[in-house]
């Protein structure tokens, strides 16, 4: 939510509405559907659009973009898991008990394969 404010405060956003239907995910369910439906049919018609979304998201995790639906991905950032978390904080305790995996190393691993899921739901 911040870099869509930032970027709408800089004026970034309004460029690119000149040019492409801007669609962004956001926490309710149905009106990232609703945005993605219309960013599909942006797509269809020729007219083509802008679709912002989250990494470890609705979008990136279950939706393909494949064909004229995706041809690019810009990725801002590295999507790194909430390590505050107590499910994530007794696994990474595991991990490091059974396995001598270092916190770090599994976090890096994770953040590294979640951008190539996101990305790869274009090449698909």
């Amino acid at each position: 939510e911040s870099l869509i404010c930032e970027w709408d405060a800089m004026g970034i956003l309004r460029e690119l509405t000149k040019s492409k239907l801007v669609f962004i995910e956001t926490k309710d369910v149905v009106e990232t559907t609703l945005a993605l439906d219309n960013y599909r049919r942006a797509c269809d018609c020729g007219r083509g659009a802008v679709f912002l979304s989250v990494a470890r998201g609705k979008v990136s995790e279950g939706i393909n973009f494949d064909r004229h639906y995706g041809r690019a991905v810009v990725m801002f950032g590295v999507p790194f898991q909430y390590t505050l978390s107590h499910v994530l904080r007794a696994r990474l305790e595991y991990l490091q008990t059974h396995y001598q995996i270092r916190e770090q190393d599994f976090l890096n691993f994770d953040a590294l394969r979640q951008a190539s899921q996101c990305v790869g739901r274009v090449i698909r």
